[in-house]
């Protein structure tokens, strides 16, 4: 007996008959349709030359399988006739619920197409798991809702997150122009109450306190922080102003005293120039030493008048002048008594 080969696999047999019982388990002929095929098995050596004998019929017949698969039929569809529209029927179900859980839900939260096909993915595979055709729709729909949420709510939550980072930068921002805006109109109030501050470099203090409030007030601050530190500013922006105008009044005020100084020392007749311009240099010394800028000039006239009656010496008709003064009040002593 001649050997023989598959043309399916290419497999070499004893015969004709093996190769038939061999189509059973042959991978290449079961990936096949079921339709009738060339002859299976041949000679060796004599692979696509014509038969020489003749067929008396088909050298082999399709092998049904030995564990065809069969549809499992649910309890519910058994004996009634529906048995073959419950899948389209569970289908339909499927796509109902999806429809209603994603298609036609709304929220005013923006979902990403990625998402959306996601959360759809899911629920194609988790719904056809169950037994559709048992559960009541509003169950599906719960079960569907779940499945959808575990995609959606990250995604709602973090735009949440970010618009209320967005309306609390907004209101920062907001609260920010207010205190800038108090805090510049603070600064011009007690500038305002400077006399001595002309008007443009009152107007220059204005903007730096503003720039100043602006490069440091963030919104976060509370009103009182922002008074306190435009008091701040200001007490260190005045300080060498004041500084500068009271030494200006102060000097002023010391020539007026040596020029009042001057003017009595005039009417002094028995001193001698060099006597006058030692007294003139001993009181402005002293009006240096004691005047802050913060006097008036009758002050300082007065503090003058007490410098010369130091420093003068008494003449004679200051000497007659008390002794009438004495005999004045003597007078009056007795006048007293006699009463």
């Amino acid at each position: 007996m001649k050997g023989a080969t598959c043309h399916f696999c290419g497999g070499s047999f004893r015969n004709r008959q093996a190769v038939r019982a061999h189509l059973k388990s042959c991978a290449g002929y079961r990936q096949l349709p079921k339709a009738t095929l060339p002859n299976v098995g041949s000679k060796p050596g004599t692979l696509g030359s014509r038969d020489t004998h003749p067929r008396v019929g088909p050298t082999w017949e399709p092998v049904p399988d030995a564990n065809p698969s069969r549809p499992q039929a649910s309890p519910s569809a058994a004996g009634t006739g529906q048995k073959a529209h419950l899948p389209g029927l569970a289908r339909w179900m499927i796509q109902s619920v999806k429809d209603e859980v994603i298609g036609k839900w709304w929220s005013p939260n923006t979902i990403p197409s990625e998402t959306k096909a996601q959360a759809l993915i899911a629920i194609e595979q988790e719904l056809p798991r169950l037994p559709v055709d048992q559960l009541p729709r509003s169950e599906l729909k719960t079960i569907a809702e779940g499945i959808r949420d575990r995609y959606y709510r990250p995604v709602i939550q973090a735009q949440q997150r970010a618009r209320e980072d967005e309306e609390r930068k907004q209101n920062q921002a907001r609260e920010r122009t207010r205190l800038i805006a108090a805090g510049t109109a603070q600064a011009s109030r007690a500038l305002r109450q400077q006399e001595h501050l002309d008007g443009l470099t009152r107007l220059e203090l204005e903007q730096k306190v503003k720039r100043a409030l602006e490069r440091d007030i963030g919104g976060s601050e509370s009103e009182a922080d922002v008074h306190a530190q435009v008091n701040k500013m200001l007490e260190r922006e005045l300080k060498p102003i004041q500084q500068e105008a009271r030494e200006k009044v102060r000097q002023q005020l010391i020539a007026h005293g040596v020029a009042y100084a001057k003017e009595a020392l005039d009417c002094e007749e028995d001193l001698e120039a060099w006597e006058r311009s030692q007294i003139e240099r001993d009181v402005k010394q002293a009006l240096h030493q004691e005047i802050t800028g913060e006097e008036s000039q009758d002050d300082v006239e007065r503090r003058v008048d007490e410098l010369l009656d130091q420093i003068l010496p008494e003449t004679d008709e200051d000497d007659g002048e008390d002794e009438w003064d004495e005999e004045d009040e003597e007078d009056d002593d007795e006048e007293d008594e006699e009463d």
